[in-house]
């Protein structure tokens, strides 16, 4: 997340880019002269990101004549904690190639009321026209966007005592008001179609999610991996008894069990062809075991019971001995996402770590965030693990200095709140206990528990199923867990030459890709519309290669 917005690129192929993206939209969108918009966010300084929601916005438009609206925008915390550059005009070039009809800087559009002390007065103008203020936010939600912002920004993992006190959360608070105040105005103007956005968490994103939720507006998140990836939320599946994360784990969980899980056998060669193919994955979630780290060599139990012994002795485990591996988080992100066990990850781990210290018959594996420096300035981790240096079965390491191999041969049982581990492990027959949702958690891959009392009850009866020898996965789960990888590596990820793999990198690599498709690929050639208007019209949460709704509609 440390890249500019374009760091290479040839000036002169780009400036092709522009215009070549230019005169596809045009002559694929032609013009419209409805008020109707829809809301597209770049706040995130990769260009990747931005032509997903770009491209995504404009297959909607497609479908519903509007208006291509575009929030951008930085602000110095968020500079600090995040970007290494972030050029405003530069997004608004891209927007504009991709038909925006207006670029609203939003930080520049609040800053003044939030200097003079006046958030909430902000006005917003769309058209040459002003809007009219929406429905408000209530006070406690706009409290849970502070608070995990000024923790992620601050790379804090909970939000100290006395922390009003501090001008940078009273600036956050501040900023907040305004953006919810634009947000109000700009999504529950009843003139938004929908809001298409790469993140839905903290206050520039998050904000604009609950936005929309209250008006009614639909709402696509769009994914960092793959090539074009999105989830959706509809209003008329909204219950909004959760947070946005949390309603998608039940729609995401319902979907897979109404639609891919009948189908194990005809998808089964698919499933163990993409759980081959994930043993050496180079790409999200895995990007950060790259080169020989991100490969998993082992066969059978016979080579990992051999890699076992040599990595146990290597740690100063016993490999006769069962070994938990507890998976760290990035501390400071995305704060009451999605339902968890526990007040806070940092909660979490402080006391799982607790527990492992009086749990001395089976060994104990604590592993940091491989990105933990982007989200903790606190040392949070390693203040943890000196707690317990006098514990000779409890290790704690950084991930990144145990490669897949190791990882695959040592551990018995995996413990998370809301990690990728929780679906890749079980592929390779790896049980796992989650202590809060993630997108997967109701596709029955791991154990999952909603309160504290039912974790530490499922901790405890795991230890002692593994001491006595037992079975804490079944044939059911493991075959989930690959169906779960095909389902989100192969049958939610559309193939488009609009949006290069984002594996295609660097950004001139890229650029020229999506530039030839401009220049040389007709639209009826693209399964980005067939994809857009089948989740947007069967209002289903996750854009999908094929109809599932169709029996035997998978090849």
């Amino acid at each position: 997340m440390g890249r500019r917005v374009l760091l290479r690129a040839n000036k002169k192929e780009f400036e092709a880019f522009l215009d070549s993206a230019a005169v596809y939209w045009r002559k694929n969108l032609g013009s419209t002269s409805s008020q109707r918009y829809i809301v597209v966010e770049i706040f995130h300084q990769d260009i990747r990101v931005a032509i997903r929601n770009l491209a995504f916005a404009n297959a909607i438009r497609r479908l519903v004549p509007a208006q291509l609206v575009v929030v951008t925008g930085v602000e110095a915390m968020w500079h600090e904690a995040l970007w290494t550059e972030f050029d405003v005009k530069l997004v608004e070039r891209i927007a504009k190639a991709y038909g925006a009809s207006q670029v609203l800087d939003l930080y520049q559009l609040v800053e003044g009321q939030v200097n003079a002390g006046t958030p909430r007065s902000v006005q917003v103008e769309l058209f040459g026209q002003p809007l009219p203020s929406g429905q408000p936010i209530s006070e406690q939600r706009l409290a849970e966007f502070v608070n995990a912002t000024y923790c992620r920004v601050a790379k804090i993992p909970r939000p100290p005592e006395g922390r009003t006190d501090d001008p940078r959360y009273r600036r956050r608070q501040a900023l907040a008001e305004s953006l919810a105040t634009v947000y109000d105005a700009l999504l529950g103007s009843g003139s938004a179609v929908g809001l298409v956005t790469s993140h839905v968490d903290y206050d520039h994103w998050g904000l604009a999610v609950d936005s929309a939720r209250r008006a009614g507006i639909p709402i696509v998140h769009t994914q960092q991996t793959g090539c074009l990836k999105a989830y959706a939320l509809f209003p008329e599946s909204d219950t909004g008894e959760h947070t946005f994360r949390g309603e998608l784990t039940h729609q995401i969980g319902a979907f897979f069990e109404q639609r891919v899980w009948p189908r194990r056998t005809e998808l089964r060669r698919n499933a163990e062809l993409v759980a081959w193919r994930s043993k050496v994955n180079l790409g999200r979630p895995s990007w950060w075991r790259g080169g020989a780290n991100a490969s998993v060599d082992i066969n059978n139990s016979d080579e990992r019971a051999r890699l076992r012994t040599h990595f146990a002795t290597r740690m100063g485990f016993d490999p006769s001995r069962p070994i938990v591996a507890v998976f760290n988080h990035a501390v400071s992100d995305a704060l009451g996402t999605n339902h968890e066990s526990f007040p806070t990850l940092a909660d979490w781990f402080e006391e799982t770590a607790r527990f492992a210290s009086t749990s001395t018959e089976v060994q104990w594996l604590f592993q940091d965030h491989p990105s933990q420096f982007r989200y903790d300035n606190t040392g949070f981790f390693d203040s943890v693990a000196e707690r317990y240096t006098r514990h000779r079965h409890m290790v704690f390491q950084p991930s990144t200095k145990l490669s897949k191999n190791g990882l695959w041969s040592l551990v018995d049982f995996g413990v998370t709140v809301r990690g990728s581990v929780s679906n890749e492990l079980p592929a390779y027959g790896i049980p796992v206990l989650q202590a809060g949702w993630s997108e997967w958690s109701e596709c029955g891959l791991s154990t999952v528990v909603n309160d504290v009392e039912s974790y530490w009850k499922a901790l405890d009866s795991a230890v002692t199923a593994m001491l006595n020898g037992e079975e804490l996965i079944t044939t059911e789960q493991v075959e989930r867990a690959r169906l779960w990888l095909w389902f989100y590596r192969s049958a939610t990820d559309i193939f488009t030459p609009q949006v290069p793999q984002w594996e295609v990198w660097p950004d001139e690599y890229m650029i020229k890709s999506v530039l030839t498709a401009f220049r040389h690929i007709e639209s009826d050639a693209d399964p980005l519309f067939d994809a857009v208007e089948r989740m947007w019209t069967q209002r289903e949460p996750v854009l999908t290669r094929m109809d599932l709704q169709v029996p035997g509609g998978v090849n």
